[in-house]
Formats: C-alpha cells, sequence, structure tokens
C-alpha cells in the first residue's frame, strides 16, 4: 500500500512539512517581537489568524508553482528554485494586500520578523524531508525497478542519466537487446555494472526482478525487433515507456522539467482513475461557473463587436477530436474570420507555418479586425466553457484538433495506435501545449507533451497549467 501510494503519501508529506514551516516560522516571529523595546504585546489569536491567512498565500503560490510535484521528480536546488519564486510571490502579495486596506491587525515589525525566518525554516524543513526519501528509498519505498530495452539503438544515455541521478527514484536492473545469448556481458557505467539479457528473456527478467518500467530509447525501437515488448508489458502490467528525440527539444520551452518519456501503456488503477476522474470534473464545473459569471461582461461586448464589424454568426462551431477516428464533439468558439474562412483554407495550406494536424499562419488573411485582437488574448477561446459544462472537454487537457486536419496526416496506424492514450482524457482550453511556446510548438512536439500530461494528471498539476496560463494569455505570447 505504501509504495503503490508513495507519490500521493509523498505529496501530502511535503505539504504539512511546509505548513509546519509557516507556524514555527510564526510562532518565532511572535517571540523575537515580544522581546524587543517599546512594542505593544500582541495577543496570540493574532499569530494564529496571520499563519492562516498568510501562510495559506505561500501554500497556495507553492502549489501553483509545481513545488510540491518537483518534490517527487527533482534534486534539491529545483525544490529550493521554485520554493524561491512561491517565497516571492508570496511576499509581494502580502505587502500589497497589507498596503490596499491598510490595516495594522498585522505589525509591521511581525510581517517583517516572519519573512525573515521563514526562508531558514523552509530550508532545514526540506533538508530534512530529502533525508526522509533517501532513508525511504533504501528500505525500496520511492524506487522504481526498471529495464532498458532497445540498448543497441541508444539506450546508454538513458543509463548515465538514471544512474546520475538517484534521485529520480530508478533502479536499473538489466539491459534488454536483441543481440545472441553469447557475449552477453554487463555494461559498466559510472562504477555501475549493469547486466545484459535478450529479448527473449524479458518476461522472466520482469518477474524474477519485479520490474514495474520498462524504457525504450526511441519509437524506432518498436519497429525494429522489439515489437513483443508492448504485448509483454501489457500482459505483466508494466508500464512501458519510449523516449523520442523531440524530448530534449521540448525541455528548452516547457517549465515541466521532469519528462521522462511517453507512455505507450500504463496499467489502469480503476478506484484511483475513476476518483481522479470525478474531482476534474467537479472541478471544471466549479471553475467554468465562476469564470463565466465573472467575465460575463467581456463575454457580451466580444459578441457585440464581432456582431457590429461582420454580423451573425458569433460564433463559430467545429466538429474536433483528440485522435484520428476518436470521439468527436462540436468546438466552440468566438468567431475570428470571415465567413467563409473554412472555403479559403485550402488555397492557404502552403502558407502554413506549423506541421502535422496543425494549421498555423501568423499574419493570416482571413482574420477579421477584431478577430486579430480576441485571437492574441485568447478571447476568442472563451466559448469553450460551454464545452467545458457540457462534458465535452475540461479545464485543462490535451489541445482537441479539427477533423479535416487530421486527413492531411500520413501516419501509420501504428502511430496512432500508439499515441491512443491521448483520448484517456477530455480535451482541455488549455494544457501544456499552451504554456510551452504554442504556435511554435509542432504536432508531435504537442503530441509528446500531451501524453505527458496524460500521464501526471492530477488536480495539483491542472492548478500549475491553469496559473502558468495566466501570463501568457495577458501578454499573448505564442499565439496568432
Amino acid at each position: 500500500m505504501l509504495k503503490r501510494n508513495w507519490r500521493t503519501i509523498l505529496i501530502a508529506v511535503a505539504f504539512l512539512t511546509d505548513t509546519v514551516t509557516v507556524f514555527i516560522s510564526g510562532i518565532s516571529a511572535f517571540i523575537i517581537r515580544s522581546h524587543l523595546p517599546n512594542l505593544i504585546q500582541l495577543p496570540t489569536d493574532i499569530l494564529f489568524l496571520y499563519c492562516m491567512f498568510f501562510g495559506g498565500i505561500l501554500l497556495l503560490f507553492s502549489t501553483l508553482l509545481g513545488v510540491y510535484r518537483a518534490t517527487l521528480h527533482s534534486d534539491s536546488i529545483r525544490q529550493f528554485f521554485l520554493a524561491s519564486k512561491a517565497y516571492l510571490f508570496s511576499f509581494l502579495s502580502t505587502l500589497t494586500i497589507l498596503y490596499i486596506f491598510e490595516t495594522d491587525i498585522f505589525p509591521k515589525k511581525f510581517t517583517i520578523l516572519f519573512f525573515l525566518i521563514i526562508p531558514f525554516i523552509f530550508i532545514l524543513n526540506r533538508l530534512l524531508l530529502n533525508v526522509f526519501v533517501r532513508l525511504m528509498q533504501r528500505i525500496g519505498i520511492g524506487i522504481h525497478n526498471v529495464l532498458i530495452a532497445g540498448y543497441d539503438n541508444g539506450g546508454l544515455s538513458i543509463v548515465k542519466r538514471f544512474t546520475s541521478f538517484p534521485e529520480l527514484g530508478y533502479s536499473i536492473k538489466g539491459i534488454i537487446t536483441n543481440q545472441a545469448q553469447k557475449g552477453l556481458s554487463p555494461v559498466e557505467i559510472h562504477g555501475f555494472s549493469v547486466p545484459k539479457f535478450n529479448v527473449q528473456e524479458l518476461e522472466r527478467i520482469i518477474i524474477d526482478k519485479s520490474i514495474d518500467r520498462v524504457f525504450v530509447p526511441s519509437t524506432d525501437v518498436i519497429s525494429n525487433g522489439y515489437t513483443d515488448v508492448i504485448n509483454i508489458c501489457r500482459k505483466r502490467s508494466v508500464k512501458l515507456k519510449v523516449l523520442s528525440g523531440e524530448s530534449e527539444k521540448l525541455l528548452r520551452y516547457t517549465h515541466t522539467s521532469d519528462i521522462a518519456g511517453i507512455t505507450l501503456y500504463s496499467p489502469p488503477r480503476k478506484k484511483i482513475e475513476s476518483l481522479k476522474r470525478a474531482v476534474k470534473r467537479t472541478f471544471d464545473i466549479l471553475f467554468a461557473s465562476f469564470i463565466i459569471i465573472i467575465i460575463s461582461p467581456v463575454l457580451i461586448l466580444t459578441a457585440l463587436a464581432i456582431f457590429i464589424e461582420s454580423g451573425k454568426p458569433i460564433f463559430f462551431k467545429q466538429k474536433r477530436a483528440a485522435l484520428k477516428g476518436g470521439r468527436t464533439f462540436y468546438f466552440y468558439k468566438f468567431r475570428s474570420m470571415v465567413k467563409n474562412a473554412d472555403e479559403m483554407k485550402d488555397s492557404l495550406f502552403d502558407l502554413n507555418e506549423s506541421d502535422g494536424a496543425l494549421f498555423k499562419i501568423k499574419d493570416d488573411p482571413r482574420l477579421t479586425k477584431v478577430g486579430k485582437f480576441i485571437r492574441r488574448y485568447s478571447i476568442d477561446e472563451l466559448p469553450q466553457l460551454i464545452n467545458v459544462l457540457k462534458g465535452d472537454m475540461s479545464t485543462v487537457g490535451p489541445r482537441p484538433l479539427p477533423i479535416s486536419d487530421f486527413e492531411k496526416l500520413k501516419e501509420s496506424k501504428e502511430y496512432w495506435k500508439s499515441i491512443s492514450d491521448r483520448e484517456k482524457v477530455k480535451p482541455g482550453m488549455t494544457g501544456l501545449w499552451q504554456i510551452s511556446g504554442r504556435s511554435k510548438i509542432g504536432f508531435r512536439e504537442m503530441i509528446l507533451l500531451d501524453l505527458y500530461y496524460v500521464e501526471n494528471q492530477s488536480l495539483l498539476f491542472d492548478l500549475e497549467i491553469l496559473f502558468a496560463t495566466l501570463p501568457i494569455v495577458f501578454f499573448g505570447k505564442g499565439a496568432y
């Protein structure tokens, strides 16, 4: 039970640790202030009110900036970097709140002491948390027994990465090759001796060494003597991850630093997945309803502007899906183009600045004046909140694409089958693609980001993505 739910438990422990940090800092600031001369003694209820309110701001920013997910995947330096951003945002927000409301409930000296002390307590608590994680890894908690399949096609770099960063929790139990049985001597890397096995031994090795993940260094490997790997992993409920040449490129775009691979198969956990879907759906309904109420003036003004410039229809409706041949639904946007935009598309296809099933032109001649503005700030996407309420879409998820664009792709059936996990979750209004470059990201890169999201989807991750979407939308970065 502990091993199976380690991810959730560790995030909960990290959150509890930071909560303790807030209260220790508050108590320390309270004690130090009480010994300063010529100051009125603060009542203890102010201390707890302060820790709950402003500590809550700090914990909120920590959640939105991914401090807790980093506990699972990142080293101490990365964790401290994200925590520093959360601290800075919290400190500035606190000062802003105190200035706007001009309150004297929370004395300035107490506030200054609180924010001076908290970094030191945080560092100490996080060091203790990292020691705790290492101790748990020594007894096998938080450790994944892995195999590298297709070593002859580039697996060396994976082995080096996993042995160089033990905090990732990957214990390499062997390398799978399609070479002949004779001459399979171990590989020596960074002082580690990694045994080699023939691909025909895969199922036996998975059982004998309690393997829970198999990594493949390239999508090409699957069609190069390792086709049975997928079936064996499915049979033995082992996660199969395929690394792609595009993965390193993605790291230059996205804030997500722990991309480990594309999951071709992941054993289902029905109870957990059902709970995730229920939580996500509840959040979607509440969030979409709240946003519609808040931005209703923007919706009305946009509709009027479109009607005044080019008349009806106000909205653009189009059939979309997450996969070729997948579930379709009608996708809603504010109309940002001339009325016959779809008819003009084929004649403009040579100007396409993206690839695959993505059709993007920076200075698209079909855009109206209003359309250029609402596209830049993603206002045209707001009617998708209706899709969210209807249940066709989610607030965060893979980007749905027009059915007609899928027809232009020349990918094999095997390719679509290999990325079928993209349809495991509902399409989203925003996602990793939107916060990682938007129109600068190509089709295959977008697919990889979506598959990464599907594997790591959680409410915390959704909040991170929504928070990261705000500055992207506000500054119109990467949109056209």
